[in-house]
């Protein structure tokens, strides 16, 4: 609670003036509350000096005894002459340990304290009790959440317009602490860190909470960014330097830090802490133990905040089955076929039902880890589609490419639901490949060689896809049964102009050709392009030069159409 409530000064002037003493105080020394409220009549300064004096003393007594004390001859010296009266009231918890207490003071020439204001204040004493109650993190000490909004809350109504900072602070690698050394030192760190923030974040008016778990956050009001950031950076430096042990063996601690700005009515809490979190998190992926400021300029701040504001819509669209699937044909470039190998590339369906382009949420789904759920909707849809035509008069099989992430790899159990879902839809392997990227198949050799054998037993083939941008696509080739190789689109948008990338490529349809393993190029966006890849030896292509793509159902009608052939060659 800041010293400056609102509630606390009024609930003060209203207890003076119904009891009708000269001034009252109220004192909390754990939260560093001294609020003293006196009549405009009289020596106020006088009333302070001397509650400040005997605030300690009153303490001290409710150590012991709960019950309201009056001291109507107060003297500075024994035998001195009366200089006060004082009425002391304890403020009470639930479990009845005082946390504070209720001073009301009159000069030695006002009204002595009886037994009928002791019972006032006792009853002023559980409103302030009330209105003081401040909910607090067992861990650390530091504000609960409710009480940290309400705090922001309250300054923002009585300052709209003036620019205050939030901090979002995050203890780098926490899990590896609870893992080497147990959760009670994982406990003790989080404890450290919100000792820190209270002996280093002294600027009137802040207010430090525990989010959950070892994110925290600060709030400083009328701040400039850059003082912000100096605290911050003082933060950092303390949690960097603190001393953590465990059987005597040290343990090197760190935090980094999101500094945001929260501008009065322009901001709200809310968004102000998703701006510091952002830019907490481009600390971590800069190196940790870093404080960032989150600025809109920042191109990883940017695509940080799109996915967290995109990631919500996604989740949704997979969930409700909010998706299309369109085909994109793959086309031999050496001999005329009728096209019936395709891609299959996933949109989502925002609430309005438009199309959004992969570019659009992909990154998202990976940070929130959503591509498994993305991977196993769009090959089931696939599937179901593909076993639903398939029994209907004058279908023409089509071969489908369904594209597996990294994390699907990972899964122990992809590969038998995979093998499950072909058993169920009826769909021959035949008709399916599979695309991972070289550098998943590498991150999941041994998980990536099983799914291949396994899934090769039913007659789906594979690709490694955007081949060529790995550090090591050479040494993997022969430990994949690969059956083709898609060569990545940055070595064919220029292969007209770069001899570099024409070289690279020539090379790999050469060492594809001589491993019986098929090339497809992406991106082929012309016929230009075409033309040399053809030179080069590049068996297949893919790209808007040779098809753009298209719905799945419009694929699947028109196989079914006696004229399919003609209309899939268009």
């Amino acid at each position: 609670m800041s010293s400056s409530s609102k509630q606390v000064r009024e609930l003060l002037a209203r207890t003076q003036q119904r009891i009708n003493c000269f001034a009252v105080a109220l004192v909390m020394p754990a939260q560093q509350i001294f609020e003293c409220h006196c009549s405009p009549n009289g020596d106020a300064t006088f009333a302070r000096s001397m509650l400040e004096r005997s605030a300690d003393s009153f303490i001290a007594m409710f150590r012991e005894q709960r019950d309201p004390v009056i001291r109507n001859r107060v003297r500075d010296v024994p035998g001195g002459p009366l200089i006060c009266r004082f009425l002391a009231v304890p403020l009470l918890s639930d479990d009845a340990k005082s946390g504070g207490l209720l001073l009301l003071f009159n000069p030695a020439d006002g009204a002595e304290f009886g037994d009928l204001d002791a019972r006032m204040a006792v009853r002023y004493a559980r409103e302030f009790v009330k209105a003081t109650h401040v909910p607090r993190d067992a861990l650390t000490g530091l504000l609960a959440r409710e009480s940290f909004e309400r705090q922001v809350a309250a300054w923002k109504g009585s300052q709209p317009d003036a620019p205050a900072a939030l901090l979002y602070g995050d203890v780098d690698q926490l899990h590896v602490i609870n893992d080497l050394f147990g959760f009670q030192t994982g406990d003790r760190a989080i404890a450290m860190v919100g000792q820190k923030l209270n002996t280093t974040i002294t600027t009137e008016g802040a207010a430090c909470s525990r989010l959950s778990g070892d994110r925290f956050t600060v709030f400083i009001p009328n701040c400039s960014l850059d003082r912000a950031r100096q605290i911050a950076s003082l933060m950092r430096d303390a949690v960097a330097n603190a001393r953590l042990t465990s059987n005597a063996q040290p343990i090197p601690m760190s935090m980094s830090w999101g500094v945001a700005m929260l501008r009065g009515d322009d901001t709200t809490l809310d968004h102000g802490l998703a701006a510091a979190e952002i830019a907490c998190k481009a600390a971590k992926d800069r190196g940790r133990n870093r404080v960032e400021v989150y600025q809109d300029t920042d191109a990883s701040i940017i695509r940080r905040r799109d996915d967290m504001l995109i990631v919500g819509r996604l989740r949704t669209a997979l969930d409700e089955g909010r998706f299309q699937v369109f085909g994109q044909p793959i086309s031999s470039l050496l001999q005329a076929e009728n096209t019936r190998r395709y891609e299959m590339l996933v949109r989502i369906l925002d609430e309005n039902d438009k199309l959004v382009l992969p570019q659009h949420f992909m990154s998202s789904a990976t940070r929130y880890q959503l591509l498994p759920q993305l991977d196993r909707g769009v090959i089931k849809h696939v599937l179901d589609k593909l076993s639903e035509a398939r029994g209907k008069p004058g279908f023409k099989p089509i071969h489908v490419s369904l594209n597996i992430s990294g994390p699907s790899i990972s899964e122990p159990d992809f590969a038998d639901w995979l093998l499950a879902e072909l058993q169920r839809s009826g769909v021959p392997g035949e008709w399916v490949s599979f695309e991972v990227t070289e550098t998943a198949a590498i991150a999941n050799l041994d998980r990536a060689q099983q799914l291949i054998e396994k899934l090769g037993q039913k007659g789906c083939k594979f690709a490694l896809d955007d081949f060529g941008t790995g550090l090591s696509s050479l040494a993997y080739l022969k430990s994949l049964n690969i059956a083709a190789i898609k060569i990545d689109g940055s070595f064919i948008r220029d292969i007209l102009e770069n001899k570099r990338s024409e070289s690279l490529v020539r090379a790999i349809a050469q060492l594809a050709n001589s491993m019986g393993i098929e090339t497809v190029a992406e991106y082929v966006e012309s016929s230009a392009i075409c033309m040399r890849l053809i030179e080069l030896g590049v068996e297949f292509g893919q790209g808007y030069a040779l098809g753009k793509p298209v719905p799945l159902d419009k694929l699947i009608e028109r196989m079914l159409s006696p004229m399919g052939h003609l209309a899939l060659a268009s």
